[in-house]
């Protein structure tokens, strides 16, 4: 088993990234790689590896040192999404395989959080829809796998709240397989949330592009709206007719308030600064106070935190 140590601890980890994404990947002084995919004035998604291993996702989230009160005694944002999508995961739900999460916290209040995801290699659904290449059938069959998701995801209770169709990923380009990924403010209830407020702001954000045009076309859309039923046609027929597109006002109102609710969410329990969710047994473990940043690689790819 080879240990690759990419920095100390999240603050170094941050301050270590430049600030932009179109850099080549960086190596560490043990060998690791890293690049960074994404950034955010509050979050940064890098991309790690090594050399004949499997890469990782890792999210890093900062906490302003302004609004740093407000999370005091509360789970981080890294912990809540890593909860969530490792109690999806457990349930056979089409998420993307978390691995662990990790926090800082000075006088107990989080300055950051990270999350760390299975890579999944294949293009999101919003690109896939506007390659051209992609034929009416493939769509068609791409728009039952979402609507498919979602009714998994809301007959299990799960909302997720901030669902759109570029984080919905196609492992390999798969029209029939679809994984969702990017779910800091998703929630798991103990009961079918189907055809509920919530579960309608998840349906109408789906069927919409990024830039606010419709992702699907109508017959696309009610192969959505039919899997979501499980072939259900009359129920689908109603919830197609409830249907509408929030407006930006309306959006932001409910965005609100899932943020309100989600702040006392609870997180996975750590004794200290994080916790693995473990490759074989899917069982899992708090990390100690004394865990360092890095990963470790066993010889058959897989990977977890180093305690």
């Amino acid at each position: 088993m080879t240990v690759f140590e990419f920095w100390p601890d999240l603050d170094q980890a941050w301050q270590a990234i430049p600030d932009l994404s179109t850099q080549p990947s960086l190596e560490t002084a043990t060998g690791g790689r890293y690049r960074v995919l994404k950034t955010e004035s509050r979050a940064r998604v890098i991309l790690l590896g090594a050399e004949g291993h499997a890469p990782l996702v890792l999210k890093i989230y900062r906490t302003p040192s302004r609004l740093a009160w407000r999370t005091f005694g509360l789970a981080s944002r890294g912990n809540r999404e890593f909860t969530v999508m490792m109690n999806s995961h457990r349930l056979g739900l089409p998420v993307a395989r978390p691995r662990y999460w990790l926090e800082r916290r000075i006088r107990g209040c989080v300055e950051y959080s990270a999350l760390a995801l299975d890579v999944i290699d294949g293009p999101d659904l919003e690109s896939w829809l506007l390659d051209e290449r992609c034929g009416p059938d493939q769509r068609r069959q791409a728009a039952a796998t979402a609507g498919d998701l979602l009714g998994r995801f809301h007959r299990a209770g799960l909302f997720w709240g901030t669902v759109t169709p570029r984080n919905l990923l196609l492992p390999d380009g798969d029209a029939g397989r679809i994984l969702a990924i990017d779910m800091p403010y998703a929630r798991l209830h103990n009961k079918d949330i189907t055809g509920n407020v919530h579960a309608m702001m998840d349906l109408a954000l789906v069927l919409s592009l990024s830039d606010g045009q419709p992702a699907f076309d109508n017959r696309e859309r009610e192969a959505l709206v039919l899997a979501y039923c499980a072939g259900d046609r009359d129920r689908a027929r109603a919830i197609d007719n409830a249907l509408h597109t929030p407006s930006h006002r309306e959006w932001k109102r409910k965005r609100l308030l899932r943020r309100l609710g989600n702040l006392f969410s609870k997180g996975a329990y750590s004794s200290g600064r994080g916790g693995v969710y473990e490759d074989d047994t899917g069982a899992y473990r708090p990390l100690s106070s004394e865990a360092v940043f890095s990963i470790r690689l066993r010889d058959n790819g897989c990977l977890t935190a180093d305690p």
